[in-house]
């Protein structure tokens, strides 16, 4: 029996989107219907607020965040690399490989209110509901947030906001956040758990510190033409910053 609910306590998240996945796969309109459903019904809420969840899924905001959340936990800087990296591939390789066309492509004119500017990569899976996932996943099993609920219903909502946004089917996001959160999983639980040498994290960090910069100079080079450029901002530059001191400090001692 301990076996039993150790192992639920851990793979709940799996057990619990599996079989709505598979209720996608099976019934393309099922898939079709609970798009038309969700994106119907979110427009009671303002659009501004679906688009500053969509942050939340934002790969290089999230990059950003792991990575100062790194520096709480070090010794998780294996699990972050390479869950990381291997959400990011397959978000990439998936897009590529199945390439499913976005709702507003399929759909007839009007049904679609898109709230920000439609990707011109495949829908198929969500990187933001990975990202989110990956994030929340990290933030569980690193310890650092034991309120899995609170953390599962932050993902919930990034996946309902690229519905709203009019840019993913339900299909994408459940399969995105599962890879996520399979991915960050496996990484917490196999990829060096006792971490690496404090000297050798410590440099990683300081070498990852230049891309949160480039990512910085980029949005203020091509800022957004909607309010959630102003949040990825604000992320990154306190990120930049708050690692630049601890650069600093470390320096100095």
């Amino acid at each position: 029996m301990w076996f039993k609910l150790s192992c639920l306590r851990r793979l709940w998240p799996a057990l619990l989107l599996s079989p709505l996945i598979l209720s996608l796969l099976l019934s393309p309109d099922l898939n079709r219907e609970v798009f038309l459903a969700v994106h119907q019904g979110a427009r009671m809420v303002p659009a501004v607020c679906w688009r500053l969840l969509n942050v939340l899924g934002d790969w290089p905001t999230v990059l950003a965040l792991l990575l100062a959340l790194s520096w709480r936990r070090p010794d998780k800087l294996p699990a972050l690399l390479f869950g990381c990296g291997v959400g990011v591939f397959l978000a990439i390789v998936l897009k590529a490989g199945f390439a499913v066309p976005r709702p507003p492509l399929v759909l007839p004119p009007g049904a679609v209110q898109l709230l920000d500017d439609l990707p011109g990569n495949g829908s198929f899976p969500s990187g933001h509901a990975m990202a989110s996932a990956t994030l929340a996943s990290f933030l569980y099993y690193s310890g650092m947030a034991r309120k899995g609920l609170w953390l599962s219903a932050g993902v919930v909502l990034v996946m309902c906001a690229r519905l709203a946004t009019g840019v993913h089917w339900p299909l994408d996001v459940t399969v995105g956040a599962l890879l996520g959160w399979a991915a960050m999983y496996g990484a917490c639980r196999w990829a060096w758990p006792q971490g690496w040498p404090a000297g050798l994290s410590a440099r990683l960090q300081s070498l990852m510190l230049p891309a949160v910069g480039l990512q910085l100079l980029w949005l203020l080079y091509k800022p957004g033409s909607h309010e959630e450029y102003g949040l990825r901002l604000a992320v990154c530059a306190l990120v930049f910053v708050a690692g630049c001191w601890r650069w600093w400090r470390a320096r100095l001692r």
